[in-house]
């Protein structure tokens, strides 16, 4: 059983009224705590990715552990391909 519609979407104008940042270029993209100084300022994305069972970028997913988005679509080798997407440790 699935749906047939699409869920409503927000507008990016949401984000700015709450003056919410994406650490880097490409939203998808969350290193883990203490690999990324950006990152390691959204600390509730951190701990929700891990609640939610989703790998941190350049991670490999480990049993039961969904994928990162980024690296899912990007590949592991392509996903630090651009240098705004790279841990700033």
């Amino acid at each position: 059983m699935f749906k047939t519609i699409k869920p409503n979407q927000l507008h990016a104008s949401v984000v700015n009224l709450l003056g919410v940042q994406f650490p880097h270029c490409d939203p998808r993209i969350l290193h883990a705590p203490g690999e990324c100084e950006f990152c390691d300022l959204h600390k509730e994305w951190q701990y929700l990715r891990q609640m939610w069972g989703i790998a941190f970028t350049g991670y490999q997913p480990e049993e039961k552990e969904l994928p990162d988005p980024a690296t899912h679509a990007r590949g592991y080798d392509n996903v630090n391909a651009w240098s705004g997407n790279k841990a700033k440790p």
